[in-house]
């Protein structure tokens, strides 16, 4: 049988209504064909993806206020490999206005009508955090970088066509050892396909700086720095290094004290390396068409260099995504030139070649807003700088017009460590005595794991209700971070149980695999200081349950990592097991775990005292 296919990785892009699984197929793979499937109670379509592996665990959106509701890929069977996307809808919703299109193997999946002008954003910078959820995320509004398919959805063909033929040119003139000449025409229904969004093909000095240029759309992420020698370092997302320049050292000035190399880190990652002994000096300076990045020290930047043209920032706006997301756009009269520096503590971009903005517009544009403390400042000769504070963990993307003309700042508030929120709280509050936050896994339009129609949502509900009432009737108090089947996101559990500050957190859930044989309790922790937890409540479930002692498991799960009181994560058995899960939805399985885990958290606080 072929080599199968790599499914990597789902995402959404709420600006179009576009659902996008990125693979990574092999060079044989055939034209995939794909249709799905319309079934009912609730609204939903299905396909597979045969012959296809699913890279880690499988993975699912939540949305709220859309027709959307959910959509989960996961690994449906195996020996055949088979992955399986289930969309679910709105009541109501006709999802005969769903289109399934299949673009260099990977898979789109159009929603409704896509509109696209001038403001058409795509990604130039991209601070990604670890996720740390169990295998699941909730979204109201999530950003994704837009996907070049055709040019019903994004750009010219022609420009597709451009770089898939030098990216074809790179692979062939290095492959066999020959030359090919540039004029030779590739044919691209080959296989021979690029799978990324970037292709660097330039690479060399210029203006006393490394210019690397390319085709297509550039991201960076943050730069950061190593030491033995000194260096400073940057990743290019999303992007394939032409083969003839990767790892070709380049004099970066004329004394050659500073040297650069340029590799393909990931699959689909650029890696820019610039060995100096100033690397806090080096900045990123991106080209207005976002094909283009001049790394240089800043010392020896030019401004007037990078002056084409003139623009004004024209007109700001402010908009609040969500509780913890905000938006911030500037619109110009012309395209910008523009640099991205991100520390710790701040944000500042320099805009090259902007000349002038309207200051009192834009403090009242600003005013009230999380934007407020963006402050503006003028440049020596030309250009200007904004500068805004920031946390450590909070999280920016910054998005580029196809035009050039406007640029998108989206900031989602982090949430600070463990140690940080810790010295917070102690100094405010002590933990309240006696007091118990029980986290029913899942719930509302987050099912968990499903299997013959049970929900994992459903047994963790009535487990901790269950310990609630024995906890209660010994004079404890508890909290349940849901009470009922609603959805509560990973953020708001951590916030729920800092704020009542209690003296230990316990989240409830129920473990699944593909295979259907493995069963058994685990019982997880993260940080050392609720390890002692863990072994106390594992004894009990292990000592009162007759299934499988899977043991004690140090996990980074969110929960149980961004709470700062002693937290345990409890897997009480697995769905996908038919045995287990028969005994799993009785009313004596359910009462012998909760009368375990309830003995384990009095035995625990006792031994406190």
């Amino acid at each position: 049988m072929a080599e199968p296919s790599k499914v990597m990785s789902l995402n959404f892009d709420d600006s179009s209504s576009i659902v996008y699984i990125n693979m990574e197929e092999p060079a044989e793979a055939p034209k995939r064909e794909l249709k799905f499937s319309r079934l009912e109670n609730p609204n939903r379509i299905y396909f597979d993806i045969d012959n296809a592996v699913l890279i880690g665990d499988k993975q699912q959106l939540v949305f709220d206020k859309s027709v959307i509701k959910e959509v989960r890929l996961s690994q449906f069977t195996v020996n055949p490999d088979i992955v399986r996307t289930v969309i679910t809808f709105e009541e109501g919703f006709d999802t005969s206005k769903v289109k399934l299109y299949c673009f260099n193997g990977n898979i789109i999946v159009k929603i409704s009508n896509i509109q696209l002008g001038n403001d058409y954003f795509n990604p130039i910078y991209d601070e990604t955090s670890e996720s740390l959820s169990y295998s699941s995320i909730a979204v109201n509004s999530q950003i994704v970088q837009k996907v070049p398919v055709t040019n019903e959805i994004n750009g010219s063909p022609q420009v597709m066509k451009e770089i898939q033929e030098a990216f074809a040119n790179s692979v062939l003139n290095n492959s066999d050892g020959k030359t090919y000449d540039s004029t030779v025409s590739v044919d691209l229904s080959s296989g021979l396909k690029l799978r990324t969004k970037y292709f660097i093909n330039g690479y060399y000095r210029k203006n006393g700086g490394l210019l690397i240029s390319g085709l297509g759309q550039m991201t960076a992420s943050k730069m950061f720095y190593l030491d033995s020698p000194k260096r400073v370092v940057i990743d290019l997302p999303n992007t394939f290094v032409d083969k003839k320049i990767r790892n070709t050292e380049l004099c970066v000035d004329e004394s050659c004290k500073d040297k650069a190399r340029i590799g393909q880190f990931e699959y689909n990652k650029a890696r820019v390396v610039v060995t100096t002994d100033t690397p806090e000096k080096y900045i990123p300076v991106y080209s207005a068409d976002a094909q283009s990045m001049l790394f240089i020290n800043a010392d020896k930047l030019n401004h007037t260099d990078l002056v084409n043209s003139v623009a004004n920032i024209n007109k700001a706006f402010v908009k609040k995504i969500d509780t913890k997301t905000n938006e911030l756009i500037f619109s110009f009269t012309a395209p910008v030139v523009h640099s991205i520096l991100r520390n710790d503590n701040s944000l500042n971009i320099y805009m090259f070649n902007v000349k002038s903005y309207n200051e009192p517009d834009l403090i009242k544009t600003f005013n009230n807003t999380y934007y407020k403390p963006f402050v503006l400042s003028l440049l020596p000769q030309i250009g200007v700088r904004g500068t805004m504070p920031l946390n450590k963990n909070d999280i920016v993307k910054i998005y580029q017009s196809a035009d050039g003309k406007a640029v998108k700042i989206l900031i989602s508030q982090g949430i600070k460590e463990p140690s940080e929120i810790l010295a917070e709280k102690t100094a405010k509050k002590s933990p309240s005595k006696n007091k118990i936050v029980l986290d029913p896994g899942h719930g509302g339009s987050d099912y968990g794991a499903i299997r013959e129609g049970i929900n994992e949502k459903d047994i963790t509900l009535d487990i901790s209700q269950r310990v609630a009432s024995i906890l209660k009737s010994k004079g404890y108090k508890v909290v349940l971070t849901r009470d009922d089947d609603k959805y509560v996101s990973l953020e708001d559990r951590v916030e729920i149980t800092e704020d009542e500050t209690p003296e230990i957190f316990v989240s409830i859930h129920v473990n699944s695999a593909v295979a259907t044989e493995p069963k058994g309790i685990e019982t997880h922790y993260y940080h050392d200081y609720s390890k002692s937890l863990a072994n106390v409540i594992h004894r009990h479930l292990a000592k009162d349950i007759n299934t499988k002692d899977r043991g004690l498991v140090k996990s980074k799960f969110y929960v149980i990592n961004h709470t700062t009181v002693p937290a345990v994560l409890i897997e009480t058995g697995f769905l996908s097991n038919p045995e287990e899960r028969a005994e799993l939805v009785s009313d004596s399985r359910k009462q012998k775990t909760a009368k375990a885990i309830a003995e384990g958290i009095i035995e625990y606080i006792k031994e406190r005292k």
